[in-house]
C-alpha cells in the first residue's frame, strides 16, 4: 500500500486478450505440449474450446510511481494524468521509496522528482542503471535548466516535464511512447 494509505487506480476500457496471448505456447504442466494438444486431449470439445480460448480476465492495470516529497506536487501530477488511463498509481515520498515500490512491481512507469529528502532523484536514477533496473522514467521537475535535462537523459530518462505539471505536458510523452492511445 502507498505511503498515504490509499491506491488510486483508473480502469479504461481494454480490448479483452485471449488466454493464447497470456500465455506462452508450451505448458510445462502438459509435458511440453502444445495448447492445441492440450485442447484437442481433453473433454472440452472444439466449440467449447474456442469459447474458453476467447475468455479473458481483465487486463491488469499498468504500474507507475509518482515520486515526490511534496504531496501538493503528487496531487497535481495525479490530476494530470489522463482520466481513462487504466493505470495502478503508487505514491513514494523519496528515492528509496521509489526503488522499493519498483522492487515490488510496481514501477512500470515512474514519474521522479529531482529534489527529495534521503535519496534524490540524480540518485535513483543512478541505481536504476547501476542495478540494470529495467523502469520508464519521466523527470518531473522545477529544474529546467538545460544541464539537469542533458544530466538525467544520460542517466536513463525518457523525458522531462517542468513543474508545474499539466495535461498538456502529460499526454503527448504518454503517446510519443505508447503508454497512451
Amino acid at each position: 500500500m502507498p505511503a498515504y494509505g490509499f491506491r488510486h487506480t483508473h480502469r479504461a476500457a481494454r480490448a479483452p486478450r485471449s488466454l493464447v496471448s497470456r500465455f506462452p505456447l508450451r505448458f510445462s504442466a502438459f509435458g511440453g505440449w502444445s495448447t492445441d494438444h492440450a485442447l484437442k486431449n481433453s473433454p472440452v470439445n472444439a466449440v467449447n474450446a474456442q469459447e474458453l480460448i476467447s475468455l479473458s480476465d481483465p487486463p491488469m492495470p499498468l504500474p507507475i510511481v509518482i515520486a515526490d516529497d511534496s504531496l501538493l506536487a503528487r496531487k497535481v501530477l495525479t490530476k494530470a494524468l489522463p482520466p481513462d488511463w487504466d493505470v495502478d498509481v503508487s505514491y513514494a515520498t523519496n528515492g528509496r521509496e521509489a526503488l522499493g515500490l519498483y522492487r515490488e512491481g510496481k514501477a512500470s512507469v515512474m514519474f521522479l522528482d529531482l529534489t527529495m529528502p534521503d535519496m534524490t532523484g540524480y540518485q535513483v536514477l543512478e541505481a536504476l542503471q547501476h542495478e540494470d533496473l529495467n523502469t520508464f522514467v519521466i523527470v518531473v521537475s522545477a529544474d529546467v535548466q538545460p544541464m539537469a535535462q542533458s544530466r538525467v537523459r544520460a542517466l536513463g530518462a525518457a523525458a522531462f516535464i517542468a513543474k508545474p505539471v499539466t495535461p498538456q505536458a502529460v499526454l503527448p510523452i504518454l503517446k510519443e511512447y505508447g503508454l497512451y492511445v
